[in-house]
């Protein structure tokens, strides 16, 4: 195993972690957003995994540095989906925020 899939791997698995231990702290629950980070967890989870089942896709530096910049997000704003897509003013919601924040499914 190379050690750029190596680095992938603890990325995703750093990414996969932050995600399963958010917690709301009071906050409304989303369903939209719980489904984005479920999503989330389960590609971050078979990106760590698959290379040891030796399916390995063969990631690149540039698979990498996404996955770097994603998980670094995620840390930024403590794992919450969410926040990942506000805008900078708060006069403006953005549309996928308005659908993520959504409390209902239809």
């Amino acid at each position: 195993m190379r050690y750029l899939d190596l680095l992938n791997d603890v990325l995703c698995l750093a990414g996969c972690l932050r995600l399963i231990f958010f917690t709301r702290r009071g906050a409304a629950h989303h369903p939209w957003a719980s489904m984005l980070a479920y999503l989330l967890i389960i590609a971050f989870g078979a990106a760590a995994i698959l290379p040891w089942l030796e399916h390995s896709p063969g990631y690149g530096l540039a698979q990498m540095l996404l996955n770097a910049v994603l998980v670094a997000a995620l840390f930024a704003v403590d794992g919450d989906v969410t926040k990942l897509f506000r805008p900078r003013c708060d006069t403006h919601v953005s549309l996928l925020q308005r659908v993520l924040k959504r409390r209902t499914w239809l």
